[in-house]
Parts: C-alpha cells; sequence; structure tokens
C-alpha cells in the first residue's frame, strides 16, 4: 500500500470511529425524546362533562410552567390575552358560558397557567366548565 491509500483508510477509520461513537452516545443517552432537564412529573387530567381527554403523566423542568408543560405535550389553542381558548381540538363556548379551567391537587389555583409552576407529582385537572 502506498502512502496515499493508508491515508486514505486512516480519514476512513477515523470516520467510521466517530460515527459509532456519536451512535453509542445515542443509544445510552435519554434515548424517549423527552428534555434530559426533565427533573419532575406531573400529571395532566383533561375532561369534559362527556369525557376524559387525556390522563398522562409528563416529565418537565423545575421552571417550567403549566402552560409550558400543555403547549409541549398537548394541541392547545391560547388567545393573545393567555386564556386557553381550545384543549386537544375542544373549544371552550362563550354563548354557553363554557370555559376551560385547572385545579391542582383538586385545590383552586389563583393565577393563570401562564405563571403557575407545578411542583413534582402534582395532578393537574383541566375541566370545561359552565360559569
Amino acid at each position: 500500500m502506498n502512502k496515499k491509500q493508508k491515508y486514505l483508510v486512516g480519514i476512513v477509520a477515523a470516520v467510521v470511529l466517530v460515527v459509532i461513537g456519536l451512535v453509542l452516545v445515542g443509544v445510552f443517552s435519554n434515548g424517549s425524546g423527552e428534555s434530559s432537564d426533565a427533573d419532575k412529573e406531573v400529571t395532566i387530567v383533561i375532561t369534559t362533562a362527556e369525557e376524559e381527554l387525556a390522563n398522562e403523566t409528563v416529565g418537565a423542568s423545575s421552571e417550567e410552567t403549566l402552560m409550558e408543560i400543555m403547549d409541549n405535550h398537548f394541541d392547545m389553542a391560547v388567545s393573545d390575552e393567555g386564556f386557553v381558548e381550545s384543549i386537544e381540538g375542544v373549544e371552550q363556548n362563550t354563548d354557553e358560558g363554557l370555559f376551560w379551567v385547572f385545579e391542582v391537587n383538586d385545590e383552586m389555583v389563583t393565577v393563570g397557567a401562564e405563571e403557575f409552576v407545578p411542583e413534582d407529582q402534582d395532578t393537574i385537572t383541566w375541566e370545561l366548565m359552565a360559569f
């Protein structure tokens, strides 16, 4: 083998080793697709009068707000003022007085979803309620 061929074999071997290393890093890292900075779990329950749309435990970072968690895991529409208008395709109905509201661990919350930061193991229940 001449010098040029040895040089090319060396480059190919280095590229193969780099690719194998990247694959192994991907295999042994958090392969679930969730962010590796998820350091808490919260359960999200979404209900209407007729059905339960979701009941899922999701990972979140310690500073992530409820609105960010919802936006990352569910289909939502939010008004410019920050009010939830629909969740999972189910819209509120202002004419009938139906609005999306949430409770945390079966207790009312006095701040909006954009400000509320859930704690580890909280259960957040969204319900389409009549007012």
